[in-house]
């Protein structure tokens, strides 16, 4: 399968060929959906917490006299009727999700795969600032008439802080390395750019063609 490579006009300048194995994967939708929810999960802190009866402090005087009153009796202000506890309330906890990396690499090829399916995958041949500057980046982006949620894909040695800080400044668009890719970024996005090493980059690393050392797939 060939794939167009684009300058950052937007002008067909080259192809490549695409490896058949990420990029012609069936969709299996309940099996990226378990991916991504774990890894929602998985960003989730865990902090929140409410008082337990025990956590409640308070004095243990009685409030008002037991008769005479002409209201209910009422005891310490520790009591749980005067609202001072939770009943079955949020606790700190944990709320990771082991994801196996055979499951992992299969819903990141099936997500590659619907993209570049529905024309929502774009290879550049580089994108690179020579200065600081979110007005020329702004530019760019422009000018590959790129719509919102866009996601950037560089190779690991194409990512420098003039490209990194000058993006970030541009709402909706977001940088990140071949090697760090998931599932979750790429559904997410609406649009993938990805730029000719990074490309390589990709094949290289989630193509589990590629064997090991014994004989056995990476998978």
């Amino acid at each position: 399968m060939k794939v167009d490579v684009k300058n950052i006009k937007g002008e067909v300048i080259d192809n490549l060929t695409a490896s058949d194995f990420i990029w012609k994967q069936p969709m299996n939708e309940i099996l990226v959906h378990q991916v991504v929810v774990a890894q929602l999960n998985n960003k989730r802190q865990g902090t929140s917490n409410t008082l337990r009866r025990r956590d409640a402090s308070y004095s243990t005087a009685k409030l008002r006299a037991q008769k005479g009153a002409g209201r209910a009796r009422v005891g310490s202000r520790s009591s749980h009727v005067l609202g001072n506890s939770v009943a079955h309330g949020p606790h700190p906890r944990s709320y990771n999700q082991k994801i196996q990396k055979k499951v992992k690499k299969s819903s990141l090829r099936m997500v590659l795969s619907e993209k570049l399916k529905d024309g929502e995958v774009m290879v550049i041949d580089k994108f690179e600032l020579k200065e600081l500057s979110s007005k020329k980046a702004s530019s760019v982006i422009k000018s590959l008439d790129l719509p919102k949620k866009t996601l950037i894909v560089l190779q690991k040695n194409e990512i420098d802080e003039n490209l990194t800080k000058s993006i970030k400044n541009i709402n909706d668009v977001k940088t990140v390395a071949s090697n760090l890719i998931n599932t979750y970024d790429i559904i997410n996005s609406n649009q993938l750019i990805i730029t000719r090493e990074a490309f390589k980059s990709i094949e290289e690393i989630w193509d589990s063609n590629t064997k090991k050392k014994g004989g056995k797939n990476e998978d």
